[in-house]
Order: C-alpha cells, then structure tokens, then sequence
C-alpha cells in the first residue's frame, strides 16, 4: 500500500472519531439537558376560550428551552412564549419569574370574518343592508364582522332586490359578486291634444296615446305636437313605483307683446292679471287678449289684442289725465292750502288731478284741519268747515278729570270774571284784601284734594303724619320743586326755575304743574259752580254750615285762641283729605284743614283804579308768597272768608298746598 492510500485512510479514521464524538457529545448535553428539564416544573399555558383551547399551540420564540404540548420547559429566566390558534388573534406572552411552573392564562381575541361584496356592473346608488341596518351606499363593500349568520339585503332603485344568507367564520373572507336584475315596468303615457311625438332621451318611441314595457331607469322624456309648446319632463322606473302612467297637457305656442305705458307707474293688466310694465309678456297665439292700464289720477285705457304663433307686436298704453273740482268754503281769512302750497283765503274753487291731496285750513289761534281728498271727473267735491278756536278745541278734547302718576286727582275749570278782595264794609274785612277786578281766560287743572304726606313723599321722603292727610311744614319753594319734579315726571315743561333755593323765574306759557294764581284760588273758593260770587265758600251766611270743613271747633279749645263754638268737626288737628263733602266747585277742602300756598308774590300795592287785570300770576318779585284758606286753627269770620290772605316764607303745621296747571299754557293768544 502506498503512503499516499495510508495517508487518506488515516484521514478517513479520524473524520469518523470526530462525528462520532460530536454526536456521543450532543447525546450527552441531551441527556444533560433532558435531565435538568426533568428536574424542573413546567409552565402551563392555559388557552381561552374553550374553541382556541382546542385549535392552539404554544411556541418557544426566546429563552432556553422546550415546549411540550402547551407547557413550557425553560432553564431561561423569562422565556418568550407565542400562543396561536387558528381563527384568532395570536398572542406574544414573557413567561415571568413568579409565573414559571404554574398555569399561565392566555386569553386570544377571535378573528372577524371579512365580506368582500360587489355588484357586477358600476352601480353607485347601491344601497346594502346587514341585517336590516343600512351600512354602504355604493357598487360595493368591504366590511368585517364578528363569526355567524348574517342577512345581506342588496337594493337598487333601478334594479330587483336581492336577499342572501352570508355565514362569516373567524379569520376568513367570503367573497360575494351580484348581477342584478333590472326592475321590469311600464309606462302610459296620454297627450292632449293627442298625436305628439315621445322622446325618450332623444328616442322617438311613437305618438300618444303610448303604453310601453320599460326597464328600471332614469329617463329624461319630451312630448312634441304641432303648434305646441313641448313638455319635458326627468322620470325614474323602480322597483317601488314600476308602473307610470303620465297625462300631458301641450299649451298652444306663445307669442311676444311688448307693452309701453305713458306715463309710467300704473298698474298693468293682461286679461285681468297684474304684469310688469316693461319687458316682454307672453301671451297665447290666435286667441284675443285684453290690455288694461290703470294709474290714478288718469282715466283707464283697455284694448284687445289678438297675435298669430310666434309673433312680436308693441303696444302703446297712453293715459289721459283726470281733473276733478274742489269747491271750498271755510272761516274768513283762513289760509287754504293744497300739497304745501297756499292756494286762496277763506274760499276756493280749483281743478285738481284725480289723485289723492293733503288740504289744511289754517288760521292763527284757530285749530288746524287737515284733510286728504282725491278728486273725480264724474263730480264735484265740496268742502264746508269752520275752524274752531284752539281753546274751545283743547276744551272739547281734554278729559274734564283725571288722576296723575302720583295719585293726585285734578278737575278741569274753565274761568271768568271775579272781582277779588273785599270792600270795607265788609264784616271781618282786612286791609290787604284789596278789591281787584281780574278776568281768568286760561282753562287750568286744580288738583281736588290738597297734597298728602304720601304724595309728597314720593318726591321727598321723611314724611310724618298719616298718608292721606295734608303735607304740612313745607316752604313756598318745596311746594314750587314738587310742582317741577312733577311736570319732568310725565314729561311737561317745568313750571318754575329755582336757583339756590330761591325763584328765579317762571314760564308763564308752560302746561307743567305749579301752585295755583291767587285769583285762580278765589274763582274756586267763591265762583266755580255757584250763580253769583259768595263770601264764603259755602255762600254769604256767616254761619258755618255741618261739615263745612276741618276748621277750630270745640274739639280744638285750648289748641287754638279762637273756635267755632257749637260745632264740632270730629278732628282736633288736620283731617285725612277729603274727609267732609266736596264744596260748590266739586274741590274738597278750600274752607279748612290746612291754609294754602298760591304762587303770588306777597303785596301790599293797591291795583289801579278801574284795572281789569288778565290772569294775573302776581308782582315779578318780593319776600313772601300768598298763603290763602283757612285751616285746622281758624275760628274767626275774618279767617274763614274766601278773601283772606297772609304773607309768608316759611312752611308752618297749618300750611299746605294743592296743585294746577294750564290746559295749554300759552292759549290766551288762542281764539275760543
């Protein structure tokens, strides 16, 4: 044998001892192996639910190890372990310290099935329901649900229904391709008049009366007969309405009028329809129209017109203008005048437009008339008023009483003549009362009651006393500032102006509320509501009369230095107001209670001889105010006579206050 052969089979020998011993060497570490696991717990993996139990199997990804069924042996100390079933969602679990040797549980999550339908032609207005639940709209879907028994319904308007049982297993995608069937219809179609051509999306498909078999579909139809206008009209064949039956009605062809008015701004009419005046109108050729144009002011114009098919015609609607005759008669030297602009005085007769007017009759202190006339052709219009002065006309117009917003109710008066003061033969006379001659034109409010401690409080508050009894211990000037917070109060112009608790000035031509005038007060206390000028203010007897007013009787005896004997008032002081009857000029409490503010200025200045003084409202100026009427502390004939007057400046416990006011302040400008 040749060294070389020796060579190669001492080679071959040791390759051999070397495999041999490789393979003894992984026997061993096997062995080894298999003797450590069998020296250590397994690992239990413990598969839910009940279906993937069954179906699963568990694998060693990472760590030292084996895995037998579903338990695990690992000599690592946190083997990496993958748990699959088929139908479910498989699941990576790293077996930790504390779960080695014990039962793991492992929960898989099932697979949803997958439903891959479609319909076999491109049909987007698909609508697929599962189960009675629409869930697409489309020529197809993809969707995924949990394992079972499903319902797909599949609708097209066009199309029949389908209806197929879908069973979905975990995991696995059913797939589902649908040929609809076109929904099988008909249509009828009728014309009037009968003979028109059907198109159907530009197919002609004969002449009405029509009746077809139609597939399901959308189609744009058009109905053509001679000298007609054609009906167009987009229908759809379903499966919920497979059976259309269709009755046209063709209008005659058309013809265009075109229509000029003059003058423009009336009221157009094409066989009694209002129409646009400008622009084209189309009316119906061979038949008569008629053209009616009216605009007041102008006599209406109507014409009958008659066009041929597809004919243009203008037409001019001209108007004549109607006048009509006002015949007006009013106060002589009253200002006639029309639309704004004077026409004549006192008379005029005049040819105006047929049209509506503004007509005033104006004259200075008289009230205005308005009105608004519209002329006629047909007749003459004739006008006859006579102005009414501006003070009988607020007269006539002014509640005769009513209660303001602070509970104050006042009584409407309308003056005259008085002659005021006393002359000396007068018993009880005092020398200021100097006989005046004065003449009251302005109609005024006066309140019926005094003010109250209420009433006043409303202004002022810290009142004593009860509510309804007379506001007392207030001065010339709170009385003056009550009167112009009244007048802001409802919005009338204020009266006086106060500066620095003082008067400054008044407004003579204002409505707002103020004390009544010296003069105002006497008129009431001695001629409002009687047939002669009195005394006193319930007549010219000295004796006082039962529940002639709250005045010092015997109740007031050591309160007072002078009272009324035998009589007897029920009150010691002051009185609620409106506690005794109402005197002659339906006022309550002029004789008693308490003494009164007046606006005058306090004057000892005789009046010119033979003077007749127009509603006078006293000197411009001076130290005290009037203080008029008896009160809770009068007991003498010289106190309870009408006449008497005091001076003062300071508010005391037997001097109040009512209120007036001018109808309208400046009507003594005004004629009655």
């Amino acid at each position: 044998m040749s060294a070389f052969e020796e060579g190669l089979r001492q080679a071959r020998r040791r390759q051999v001892r070397f495999y041999l011993g490789g393979v003894i060497g992984l026997v061993v570490i096997g062995l080894v192996v298999i003797g450590v696991l069998a020296s250590t717990s397994g690992t239990v993996m413990k598969i839910a639910p009940e279906e993937a139990e069954q179906l699963g199997s568990v694998e060693l990804v990472s760590g030292i190890g084996l895995t037998v069924g579903t338990t695990v042996y690992s000599l690592s100390g946190s083997p990496v372990v993958r748990v699959a079933a088929e139908g479910f969602q498989e699941v990576v679990h790293t077996i930790r310290p504390e779960e080695a040797g014990r039962i793991v549980a492992v929960r898989l999550e099932a697979l949803p099935g997958r439903i891959d339908a479609a319909t076999t032609r491109d049909l987007p207005e698909t609508r697929w329901n599962l189960d009675g639940t629409q869930i697409a709209v489309g020529s197809a879907i993809d969707v995924e649900r949990a394992a079972g028994s499903y319902t797909l319904n599949v609708d097209h308007p066009h199309f029949q229904s389908v209806e197929q049982l879908v069973e979905l297993r975990r995991g696995k995608t059913e797939e589902i391709r649908l040929d609809l069937n076109p929904v099988a219809g008909r249509i009828s179609i009728k014309s009037e008049p009968s003979g028109a051509e059907v198109f159907f999306d530009e197919t002609s498909l004969g002449l009405t009366p029509l009746e077809l078999p139609m597939a399901g579909g959308a189609y744009a139809v058009r109905i053509v007969g001679e000298d007609r206008q054609p009906v167009e009209e987009d229908i759809q064949i379903t499966n919920t309405a497979p059976v259309l039956e269709r009755r046209y009605i063709l209008k005659p062809l058309t013809s265009v009028l075109r229509i000029r008015t003059i003058p423009a701004g009336g009221q157009l009419l094409v066989d009694g329809r209002r129409v646009p005046e400008s622009g084209e109108i189309e009316v119906t050729a061979n038949e008569d129209h008629t053209v009616t144009y009216v605009r007041p002011g102008y006599r209406f114009k109507s014409e009958t017109v008659r066009l041929t098919s597809k004919e243009q015609r203008e037409l001019t609607m001209q108007l004549q203008e109607e006048l009509g005759v006002v015949d007006i008669r009013t106060t002589a030297g009253a200002d006639i005048i029309v639309d704004g602009k004077k026409v004549g005085t006192g008379s005029a007769e005049l040819q105006l437009q047929a049209v509506p007017h503004k007509i005033e009759l104006r004259k200075k202190g008289y009230r205005t008339v308005r009105k608004t006339v519209t002329p006629s052709g047909q007749r003459s219009l004739v006008i006859r008023e006579e102005l009414i002065g501006e003070t009988a006309a607020r007269l006539a117009e002014s509640p005769r009483s009513y209660t303001n917003s602070v509970g104050i109710k006042l009584n409407l008066f309308e003056p005259g003549a008085l002659v005021m003061g006393a002359p000396r033969s007068q018993k009880g006379q005092r020398a200021n009362e100097f006989e005046r001659r004065v003449s009251l034109t302005k109609a005024f409010y006066a309140s019926r009651h005094e003010v109250t401690n209420g009433q006043f409080a409303q202004f002022r508050g810290g009142r004593r006393g009860g509510t309804s009894r007379p506001v007392t211990g207030v001065s010339w000037v709170d009385a003056a500032e009550f009167a112009n917070w009244l007048s802001v109060r409802e919005k009338l112009t204020p009266f006086y102006r106060i500066s620095n608790g003082r008067l400054a000035d008044v407004s003579p031509t204002s409505d707002g509320y103020r004390l009544l005038s010296e003069a105002e007060w006497e008129w009431l206390a001695r001629k409002a509501g009687r047939p002669a000028q009195t005394v006193f203010t319930w007549g010219d007897t000295a004796t006082v009369p039962r529940k002639a007013g709250n005045i010092a009787d015997e109740s007031a005896n050591g309160l007072t230095r002078f009272y009324v004997p035998k009589y007897n008032d029920g009150y010691a002081r002051t009185a609620p107001v409106g506690s005794f009857p109402a005197e002659m000029s339906g006022l309550f409490d002029l004789t008693g209670n308490v003494s009164e503010w007046v606006h005058d200025f306090y004057s000892l200045q005789p009046p010119d001889r033979g003077q007749v003084e127009i509603n006078p409202l006293g000197p411009g100026f001076g130290d005290s105010h009037v203080i008029k009427g008896s009160s809770w502390k009068s007991g003498t004939r010289t106190q309870l006579r009408a006449a008497y007057r005091e001076g003062g400046s300071q508010g005391s416990d037997e001097i109040g206050f009512r209120i007036g006011r001018y109808l309208h302040g400046a009507q003594s400008n005004l004629a009655r």
